[in-house]
C-alpha cells in the first residue's frame, strides 16, 4: 500500500490545480499582468511624474460646410478650445492647432499624406487607353 501514496498525493494535487483552472474566469486578466501593471503604477506614483493623457485626433467630419474634429463624441469647430489648445484649422489631413503661441499641426493618420499620383510612361507619351477608333 506504501507505494500507492505517492500517486495518490500527485493525483489529488493534479484534480486540485484542474478545479482551480475550471473555476477561473476566462475574462479576467491573468494574476502575473495584474501583479505587472500594480507594480508600474507603483513606481509612477512614486516618482511623482504625470503621464500626459494626450488624445489623438482620428476624425474629422463636415456639417453645413463647416469641419469639425469628434473625440469622444463631442465635436471642436475651429476657434474652440480642445485640450487646452486653440483649433485654427482643419482640412481633411491634419488640424492645426495654437498653444501658447505656437502654431502645431497634428496628423490625423500619422505617417500618411496624400499625393497626386504619378504619371504612368503611357499616359505621358500620349498613348490612348481607350479601345475606341480614331
Amino acid at each position: 500500500m506504501r507505494p500507492l501514496l505517492p500517486i495518490t498525493l500527485l493525483l489529488a494535487a493534479a484534480l486540485a490545480q484542474a478545479a482551480d483552472d475550471a473555476a477561473r474566469d476566462p475574462t479576467a486578466m491573468p494574476a502575473a499582468l495584474r501583479s505587472a501593471i500594480a507594480a508600474a503604477q507603483a513606481a509612477s506614483a512614486a516618482s511623482g511624474v504625470e503621464a500626459p493623457a494626450e488624445v489623438a485626433i482620428r476624425q474629422v467630419m463636415v456639417s453645413g460646410g463647416r469641419a469639425y474634429v469628434v473625440v469622444r463624441g463631442r465635436r471642436y469647430g475651429v476657434g474652440e478650445q480642445f485640450e487646452g489648445a486653440r483649433i485654427e484649422r482643419i482640412t481633411e489631413q491634419a488640424v492645426w492647432l495654437r498653444e501658447a503661441g505656437q502654431l502645431r499641426r497634428e496628423p490625423l493618420y500619422g505617417g500618411v499624406e496624400k499625393r497626386l499620383p504619378a504619371e504612368t510612361s503611357q499616359a505621358a507619351s500620349g498613348v490612348k487607353k481607350s479601345k475606341e477608333k480614331p
